[in-house]
């Protein structure tokens, strides 16, 4: 290869990784747009169930659409990544994390919106009072907390917020486990369309979506330490146990 041609080259390169970087800055706006959007409907999806407002639920219901066309919007914007610019390793890496991660966030829209269709499909009567408002309200916290961290930590690729994004999970499902509990324990139904149809039934619901939330977001935040390391969530926990094994075998080794 000449020099004239080592330095086309060269320059390729440059301008290649210019127009990544641009791609990439673009991508991460994005990304950060629909993930508070998802958390504001979350957001709203509460405050309409503790108001019984069923105008804001439904408002919810209908802004999800601005979430999934963001979606749309970001799976193309990586498409185009992979078929113009060819990006490799740490690059491509980014892209595909990218694709997995807009999935999680919509999702968590989704579970935003089957919080607020549980409250339109409520009685007028059934609204009021409705059950374990408070747990309800502890585990959208901390989902809200853990998505907000989440998000911070994909735009400084920052790996180690998988411990917070576990603790989060953790006492996310260790509340809704008191609150199903609880529900159980202090209600009777009278009929079988209490326990189909009624508050009840919908509390139930709303816990589960709860809890379905911050499993897409420990997804995200495992996707952001994929990102960081290149090494999958998967690997990263066999290494783990196998490190944690060798040193308990080496301690009885010792004794």
């Amino acid at each position: 290869m000449t020099l004239l041609n080592k330095e086309k080259k060269s320059k390729e390169q440059e301008l290649e990784a210019y127009l990544y970087a641009s791609d990439k800055a673009r991508l991460v706006e994005m990304v950060t747009e629909m993930g508070e959007r998802a958390s504001s409907a979350l957001k709203e999806a509460l405050s309409a169930l503790k108001k019984q407002d069923v105008t804001l639920a439904q408002r919810v219901i209908e802004g999800d659409d601005v979430i999934d066309e963001l979606e749309e919007q970001i799976d193309q914007e990586c498409l185009y990544s992979i078929a113009m610019r060819q990006p490799m390793r740490e690059d491509l890496r980014f892209v595909y994390a990218v694709m997995k991660i807009i999935t999680d966030i919509e999702r968590i829209g989704d579970q935003a919106v089957n919080i607020s269709l549980r409250l339109v499909k409520l009685t007028p009567a059934d609204r009021r009072d409705f059950p374990m408002l408070d747990d309800i309200d502890e585990m959208a916290e901390h989902n809200m907390t853990m998505l907000k961290e989440a998000l911070d930590a994909f735009i400084r690729e920052d790996a180690s917020i998988i411990a917070s994004t576990r603790a989060h999970r953790k006492k996310v499902h260790q509340i809704r486990d008191g609150a199903v509990e609880k529900l159980m324990k202090n209600s009777s139904p009278t009929t079988p369309q209490d326990i189909t149809t009624g508050k009840l039934f919908a509390s139930m619901w709303i816990l589960r979506h709860l809890s379905r939330i911050s499993d897409h977001v420990l997804n995200l935040a495992e996707k952001v330490a994929f990102i960081a390391t290149g090494v999958s969530p998967l690997t990263m926990k066999k290494m783990g146990q196998k490190e944690a094994a060798e040193s308990r075998a080496k301690q009885l080794g010792d004794i």
